[in-house]
């Protein structure tokens, strides 16, 4: 009888729930903050603490460009900082990761409770508002997870595997954030407060999705680099090394390059379609009265679908990667597919098939979002490949740097896609009763707003899946044998040790 072989790490089971059960918090902080800007212009009740109609949307897009400003110092910042760390036994990013769980708490619960007096004083409420978004951003930034797996194995079947389970993980700490007001606009049939509805929510889930995040880095294990030669010093990164890798890694700036573009695609739709669901489908445009139940449960069964499929898309993708064989070429391939289907549905809107039938536009939208969805896994193996091309050819491990270009880039993208969002509003006007949900601005507005936000949920993310295509398919530089002459040096250099601790 056959006894089955124990899988080592990072294949054993431990260490996938090492680098799987932290994502919890990061994705729940991810996308709850991508709540942040409804929160601000439909909950939080700026508008009344101010006396003045509009400033809560107003204030709420200029926030989202100026915290893109700090995260253009900050990101890279503190990447070189992780970059910089000693290696040590206990691992330089898991500590960074470890100690970014506090941070993420105190930033998100700062930014969705912010007192009465803070909202009424303009100085006070950027002070509050920023120091609490970098607090969280710090957080967020100190993730570990994609160094730790750029050292723990070259493989690329193993990569795929282990990124396909933290993928599914970040599918999990999204439900309860996506579904944040669904859950909230329940809870308040008993507050009669949404805006204190929706800050329990958030700090309720936050907790729990921190608690978990620890257990996971307390599982997580980091290989500790040895030097073949111990008398062998390994230089501190600096400057010099930074500007080699500008230099040399083209494969950097066209990956970001077309990534940034094709998740801007999904950051317009995701954005616009909280507002176009709720004005298109649950509104009375001649009162502006919005039926909040209505609202819950599409948006809800919009959550579901989505992350339905969503938590499946991994699965998918990993099949897919591995039938394709060429990760550059499964992402563009999927990017076009999603390009395909935001075209059809601008089509469909246009001739007014989905006018009156919001569960058909939501599931044709969450089936739109499946490729983009299955894009994640090939995006990540990507990113991973970028920092074995800087290693590669800098002789240094930079894979927070590398990485903290594409979370910055993402973040750029969040900032734009919602600063457009902001911008459709503060054309109609948008001001919004924190406690009802009603319309409190023009009314005569609102037929042009939906217009605008069914571009912005169709054509235009049709257009981004395109040019994404375009850029992996003539500008991608790593070929097949870049990949294998890349794969052989870097299992030369490391000398890895994965004792325990």
């Amino acid at each position: 009888m056959k006894t089955k072989e124990k899988k080592v790490y990072p294949n054993d089971f431990k260490s996938l729930m090492g680098f799987t059960l932290p994502n919890l918090s990061y994705a729940f902080t991810g996308v709850v903050f991508g709540l942040f800007f409804q929160y601000i212009t439909d909950y939080s009740g700026i508008d009344e603490a101010m006396g003045v109609s509009g400033f809560a949307v107003a204030f709420g897009t200029a926030f989202l460009v100026v915290s893109r400003i700090v995260d253009a110092v900050d990101d890279p910042l503190q990447a070189w900082i992780m970059d910089r760390g000693k290696e040590k036994k206990f691992g330089k990013y898991r500590f960074f990761t470890l100690f970014s769980q506090a941070f993420m708490l105190v930033g998100i619960t700062g930014l969705f409770f912010i007192p009465h007096f803070v909202k009424a004083n303009v100085i006070l409420l950027w002070g509050w508002v920023l120091l609490s978004y970098i607090i969280m951003e710090v957080g967020s930034a100190f993730n570990g997870l994609m160094p730790i797996l750029q050292k723990a194995t070259t493989d690329f079947p193993t990569r795929s595997k282990i990124m396909t389970w933290m993928r599914m993980c970040m599918i999990i700490g999204a439900v309860p954030a996506s579904l944040a007001v669904p859950i909230a606009t329940m809870l308040n049939a008993h507050i009669n407060n949404m805006g204190r509805s929706v800050q329990i929510t958030v700090l309720f889930f936050m907790i729990i999705a921190v608690s978990i995040s620890l257990l996971g880095i307390k599982l997580l294990h980091e290989p500790f680099f040895q030097k073949k030669d111990t008398k062998e010093e390994e230089t501190a990164l600096n400057f010099k090394d930074l500007k080699l890798m500008v230099k040399t890694n083209k494969a950097l700036w066209v990956h970001n390059f077309a990534y940034v573009i094709g998740t801007a695609s999904f950051g317009l739709m995701s954005g616009m379609m909280i507002y176009y669901l709720k004005w298109q489908y649950t509104a009375d445009l001649s009162t502006g009265v919005v039926d909040n139940t209505k609202y819950a449960a599409i948006y809800g069964v919009s959550s579901v679908i989505s992350l339905g499929l969503g938590f499946v898309a991994p699965i998918l993708a990993n099949l897919f990667v591995k039938k394709i064989g060429k990760v550059d070429r499964a992402a563009r391939l999927l990017m076009l597919t999603a390009s395909i289907f935001y075209f059809l549905m601008f089509v469909l809107i246009r001739l007014g098939v989905l006018a009156n039938l919001p569960i058909v536009y939501v599931v044709l939208n969450a089936l739109a979002g499946i490729p983009i969805s299955m894009a994640t896994i090939p995006f990540l193996l990507l990113n991973v490949e970028v920092a074995d091309f800087t290693e590669y050819k800098t002789g240094k491990n930079m894979t927070a740097t590398t990485t903290s270009v594409n979370k910055f880039l993402e973040k750029t993208v969040g900032a734009l896609t919602g600063a457009a969002t902001g911008f459709v509003l503060i054309l109609a006007g948008y001001s919004v009763n924190a406690q009802t949900g009603a319309y409190a601005g023009d009314l005569s507005k609102i037929p042009g707003m939906i217009s605008n936000f069914e571009l912005f949920v169709t054509v235009i993310p049709a257009i981004l899946c395109l040019c994404c295509w375009a850029i992996y398919r003539f500008m991608y530089p790593i070929t097949p044998e870049i990949r294998a002459e890349m794969k052989k040096t870097l299992e030369e250099k490391h000398d890895v040790t994965t004792e325990n601790e």
